[in-house]
């Protein structure tokens, strides 16, 4: 209907008449329903965010030398750089390293100690210096700390397992290699179906079966000049040891890659606040020429140089305590009062600190040593948090040695005189290592230990699980428990009170 030209009502004809509008039109016209991914949406806000769907290797293949040299420098000259890798030693590798348990067991699932703790001993003269590593240099735990290192530093590293006549008692030595020694660039598909990426040789369902390391002959090696010829080493002779974050990922990544950026960015910013507060501590103000009549200061009594001038002008241009001095005739002393660093620099450094830390997957007061913001609850979640990642880490490195151990007990039982006795065809039996990791002590040690003794009352834990948890074998620590009771030497009571002995005595009295 119709009244002076305006439509009163629905006009059923006409809108019967009309077609009806997709769903689809009507969502991408009036935009009044949304579906779907919004971080898929493009627009003004998102247009510099990628839409590239790359792979971890075609990032590696454009980035990983210059995000390697970097990662290097931020662990060469930036102070966080260095206390992160030596977080990474102190609580992967630890001071005493792994701790060594073989477990080998009789056909009835009896332990085997007398066959264990001669595998153990023969391995521990092998773990000497002179004996691991092909350079005579290197400990077992030595090599592990700089292996870690590397791995954290560079993301990957090569692990050559040598064997030889000239390889000690065993024959068998390890040869620390590094990332750069594989060339990114030396990509190509072989004939037999092989290809090879980053250094890498690969088959057809991605195994690594060679790596094409560079040849560093001459002074290549103290001048860094890239060589383009290779050495095909097959696989069985390197472990390339990284932590992949994709499948079949060819090379491994600096752990620090994230936060490369802001540290770069916060060590600018340190230096340019620092400079900043050396000048105005250093420059106290400047003299400005109030009269344009005025000429330079008169000169001193015996100063003059020939052209009526002082050499030294009669600018204050020092202070001592106690001292006054008259600003020269026609000037005034402008004062330089810098306010910068200001009241805002702590606050903006801790908050880049606190995202340098995250991308390190690192806790915060670890990698700056700043407690002041943290109370107990807090400083024991973060870090209970961390512990958890350095021994997810640890088992990753363990699961290298406990191949290593393989190799090298398949040659000293050849070469080995205390090892010729065993019987080769029980080598499964013989091959039974078990790496722990080291562990931490709590703050709180007494109340740590109340709840041990209470799992183990309740018959939730083990005293070999609490043993094991502390890095130590419980065999070992059981045997030195004997030793000292065979000594006389009392045991003390569990509740932390007097002697079980006395304790003993007592109730029988």
């Amino acid at each position: 209907m119709r009244i002076f030209g305006l439509q009163i009502g629905r006009d059923t004809a006409q809108q019967d008449a009309a077609p009806a509008m997709p769903r689809r039109q009507r969502i991408a016209r009036g935009g009044y329903a949304r579906r779907g991914f919004q971080a898929g949406v493009t627009d003004r806000l998102t247009s510099k965010w990628t839409t590239t769907d790359e792979t971890v290797n075609m990032a590696l293949l454009n980035h990983l030398r210059p995000m390697r040299a970097r990662s290097r420098d931020f662990g060469r000259n930036n102070e966080y750089g260095r206390k992160f890798l030596s977080l990474v030693r102190t609580h992967i590798i630890g001071p005493a390293g792994f701790t060594l348990k073989v477990d080998c067991r009789r056909p009835d699932g009896t332990p085997d100690q007398q066959d264990s703790q001669r595998i153990a001993r023969a391995y521990k003269k092998w773990g000497k210096r002179g004996n691991f590593d092909v350079t005579g240099r290197l400990s077992e735990t030595q090599f592990d700390a700089l292996a870690i290192t590397m791995i954290a530093r560079d993301g990957e590293v090569l692990i050559r397992m040598v064997e030889g006549r000239d390889r000690g008692l065993h024959r068998f030595q390890l040869q620390l290699l590094s990332g750069h020694l594989l060339d990114e660039g030396h990509n190509m598909d072989l004939a037999n179906g092989n290809r090879i990426r980053m250094g890498v040789e690969f088959d057809a369902w991605m195994k690594p079966v060679a790596y094409h390391l560079r040849i560093m002959s001459g002074s290549a090696d103290m001048h860094g000049t890239a060589s383009q010829r290779y050495e095909r080493v097959s696989a069985d002779e390197i472990m390339h040891l990284f932590v992949p974050e994709e499948i079949d990922q060819w090379r491994g990544i600096p752990w620090a890659y994230v936060a490369l950026r802001d540290a770069k960015h916060l060590d600018q910013f340190d230096e340019a606040a620092l400079v900043a507060a050396n000048v105005g501590a250093a420059k106290m103000g400047f003299f400005q020429q109030k009269d344009p009549e005025a000429g330079p200061p008169m000169q001193r009594e015996g100063e003059d140089d020939g052209d009526g001038y002082a050499d030294q002008q009669d600018f204050v241009t020092a202070a001592e305590p106690g001292t006054f001095d008259v600003i020269p005739e026609g000037y005034e002393l402008k004062e330089y009062d810098p306010t910068y660093p200001n009241e805002v620099y702590d606050p903006f450094t801790r908050n880049v600190l606190r995202r340098l830390s995250t991308g390190l997957l690192v806790a915060n007061h670890s990698l700056t040593g700043d407690l002041t913001q943290v109370n107990f609850s807090s400083i024991r979640a973060g870090t209970l948090d961390e512990r958890d990642m350095w021994k997810m880490l640890q088992g990753f490195y363990a699961e290298a040695k406990e191949v290593i151990f393989g190799r090298w007990l398949g040659l000293s039982m050849i070469y080995d005189p205390d090892l010729k006795a065993l019987p080769y065809s029980k080598f499964d039996k013989f091959n039974a290592p078990v790496y722990f990791g080291r562990r931490w002590d709590w703050v709180d040690p007494k109340n740590d230990a109340a709840a041990d003794r209470e799992a183990v009352a309740l018959e939730v834990r083990s005293r070999a699980e609490i043993i094991r948890e502390r890095g130590r074998d419980p065999d070992e620590v059981w045997a030195e428990l004997d030793s000292e009771k065979e000594r006389g030497m009392a045991t003390p009571h569990a509740g932390g009170g007097g002697n079980s002995n006395a304790g003993t005595a007592s109730a029988a009295a």
